[in-house]
């Protein structure tokens, strides 16, 4: 109860702390956290391919073929129309055409104005392809203020409902347009992605952004709008920011600020990629571009369009814009819910508190393994979570709490397992004898407690009656109480006798003589602590009845012989003890005490060895259960039972004509002695006798042979 009080204080001191720390110093989690969301990426793998998303990659053979880039607009709007002639859903341009091309030929008119006439201008043959096609175009918000005085057309109306106050959403400083012949051609233009996480990782894009007043949609949202077919967008939240955005058949769940938590699908060209040189020659199928989201970029590495993801350290910036469109169209989202807080609070402190009951009811080699196991399983649930329900968490708090919670655990068990130890030594010098342990002390490197044989003699004592008893008292604390009163004097008597206690069986006591260490006379110092028990139980009994209004009578019985003893058990569980056919013997012996009605029996082994004088009287020869051999018991005769010479000579002389087969005399004499010191004894012998008188045929025999323990 007091261990468990201290794991408890534990566990919840520790749940305290590491939400302190997860709430109020959070930059100690950020970056590893983030880390460990991109390893939970990379175990997944890659998902299957989609084919809703067409990438035309101005790459390194376009570059090649075509020329450098910044390419003509000419050019451009070539692809442009090949593309619309192929039927292309939607087409996004993931570049800025920010100033005017320097290679129209138009401007060399200024130069032969009178030679040259009507040659054609490149930016406005693109702002015709742009007002002819479904194109979606692109520029960019900066931090810093720029002079463009124009801002995007925006042909959706945007909605705030519950979101009393937008200062969560991101807001940019400038703006970088496209030329304004080029921008006010385009019916509709988006914002590209040019924000990076920590660590320059992107793993996040914003949907929406704040310029001026008014809010914005990014290159892949708009894209997505347009092909909804809807002109109104919610932006929906409260007054801790933005929840989702909604459109059409659409919900997109987002972060506080409008951020969009991307599902990767894997690493670059995951998507259908034609290279820009192919539409501009025709060498590409039309069914690859029909209906499909179009998305005009660059894998080039010289054009520096390359991002860091956790797939990925050269991601084509024009991807992560694929996958935005791909998360939204099959709605498999990730999101980082408003209640994400107190989720992980939750899982921090059920987590502690299960570790800590999980490793308190655990033997302490198999924590490691064991927490190995749970570890796998915690982080499993983790994945499933982002992955199966698209929530993300906090791995590192849970992280700390169980790699906490495990060390916490092992240092408390090996505190409490020093305590135990040297508990254990206290009790153990509660088992011995002073001189015992002292001699073990003294004799620590003489490896006294491996196995060895050797001659002892072997106690087992118990209680009469104990289950009537514990009934009659009724409340196992009383009962226990109970217990303690009686096993500590007799305890006492059998360590004061140089005895070593073996153990303690319910009411029963077990112990011996002669181990660990050699005692001279240990048969002589057994009698005697069985004699002396048997004797002082009578003070024990008056403060036993006066509490619980009962009497306790013992049984003792005794045996010497070879027995083996040492240090037994499993590995870290081991105890010394004795163990032979000897220690069975010795407790069939104390059984027969009930058969008998006597307090204490010895064996003649036990008997041969006496050096004091001591009133035996032989009871009985007996062949107990499990043994083939017969042996001779004897009743050790004390203070509390005297026996007058008259009636130890009748019961030796009944005895005798018993054995010798004169059953009839036997029994006259049984009788008379039952008649003038009635006592279970000699009834018993009586029946025997009984038996054979009423049964003639019957084999003789003067052994008792038990057939139960």
């Amino acid at each position: 109860m007091k261990n468990t009080l201290i794991k408890t204080g534990i566990a919840f001191t520790l749940s305290l702390f590491l939400s302190w720390v997860y709430l109020y110093t959070p930059q100690v989690f950020f970056s590893l956290d983030n880390k460990l969301h991109d390893l939970m990426f990379i175990v997944r793998g890659e998902l299957p391919k989609s084919d809703n998303i067409v990438i035309i990659d101005i790459d390194n053979r376009s570059l090649s073929e075509v020329g450098q880039w910044p390419w003509s607009r000419d050019t451009i709007a070539k692809l442009i129309d090949n593309l619309s002639e192929a039927n292309a859903g939607v087409i996004g341009l993931d570049m800025v055409f920010a100033e005017k091309d320097k290679s129209s030929p138009h401007l060399l008119k200024k130069k032969f104005p009178q030679i040259l006439q009507n040659l054609p201008n490149y930016d406005e043959r693109l702002a015709k392809t742009f007002s002819t096609s479904p194109v979606v175009g692109g520029y960019i918000f900066t931090n810093e203020k720029t002079k463009e005085s124009q801002t995007p057309l925006i042909p959706a109306v945007f909605i705030q409902r519950g979101l009393r106050d937008n200062h969560y959403l991101k807001e940019a400083n400038g703006i970088i347009l496209n030329t304004p012949t080029l921008q006010q051609s385009l019916y509709s233009s988006g914002f590209f992605i040019t924000k990076k996480n920590e660590g320059g990782v992107v793993r996040s894009a914003p949907l929406i952004y704040k310029y001026k007043a008014m809010l914005y949609p990014s290159l892949a949202f708009e894209m997505l709008r347009i092909y909804s077919g809807e002109n109104k967008v919610e932006i929906v939240g409260d007054t801790d920011g933005v929840e989702s955005i909604r459109f059409g058949k659409f919900q997109i769940p987002t972060e506080s600020s409008g951020e969009f938590l991307i599902n990767f699908r894997g690493k670059q060209k995951h998507f259908n990629y034609i290279s820009a040189t192919d539409i501009l020659n025709h060498h590409f199928n039309p069914k690859e571009i029909a209906n499909k989201f179009v998305l005009l970029g660059t894998s080039a590495p010289g054009l520096k369009d390359l991002r860091y993801i956790a797939y990925d350290s050269t991601f084509p910036g024009v991807e992560v814009h694929a996958n935005i469109i791909d998360n939204i169209l099959k709605g498999d989202f990730i999101q980082r819910p408003f209640v994400a807080t107190l989720y992980d609070l939750v899982i921090l402190w059920v987590l502690i508190f299960s570790l800590m009951l999980i490793f308190a009811y655990i033997t302490s080699w198999l924590i490691i393994p064991i927490a190995i196991s749970l570890f796998y399983l915690m982080m499993y649930g983790f994945y499933v979570i982002l992955f199966d329900y698209g929530l993300s968490l906090t791995y590192v708090s849970p992280i700390l709490a169980f790699i906490s919670t495990l060390i916490l655990s092992m240092g408390l068990d090996y505190f409490l397992a020093s305590k135990q130890r040297e508990q254990a030594k206290r009790i153990l010098g509660k088992k011995v004898s002073p001189s015992v342990m002292k001699h073990l002390l003294a004799h620590a490197g003489e490896k006294l407690i491996e196995s060895k044989e050797v001659e002892a003699t072997i106690f087992f004592s118990d209680i009469r009656d104990f289950t009537s008893i514990s009934e009659e008292i009724g409340s196992p604390k009383k009962l226990i109480e109970m217990l303690n009163i009686y096993m500590t004097p007799m305890s006492n008597i059998i360590i004061k006798h140089k005895g070593t206690i073996d153990k303690f069986i319910g009411d029963a006591i077990m112990a011996y003589w002669n181990a660990p260490v050699p005692i001279q006379n240990h048969a002589q110092l057994a009698v005697s602590a069985a004699i002396r028990q048997v004797e002082h139980l009578q003070k024990v009994n008056k403060k036993i009845y006066a509490t619980y209004n009962i009497n306790i009578h013992i049984g003792i019985g005794l045996h010497t012989g070879i027995i083996t003893a040492g240090e037994m058990g499993s590995e870290g569980r081991s105890d010394y003890t004795v163990i032979g056919d000897n220690v069975n013997l010795a407790s069939r012996i104390e059984g027969l005490t009930r058969t008998y009605d006597v307090e204490i029996l010895i064996s003649e082994e036990t008997a041969a060895q006496l050096t004091d004088e001591h009133t035996l009287r032989l009871i009985d020869i007996v062949e107990v259960k499990g043994k083939s051999k017969a042996i001779k018991v004897y009743q050790v005769l004390t203070s509390i039972t005297p026996l007058s010479k008259e009636e130890l000579k009748s019961h030796n002389q009944a005895l005798m004509l018993f054995q010798e087969n004169h059953i009839t005399n036997a029994y006259i004499l049984f009788q008379k002695l039952n008649n003038e010191y009635p006592c279970t004894l000699y009834t018993h012998f009586m029946q025997r006798c009984q038996t054979y008188i009423d049964t003639p045929s019957l084999p003789f025999s003067p052994i008792l042979k038990m057939r139960s323990k």
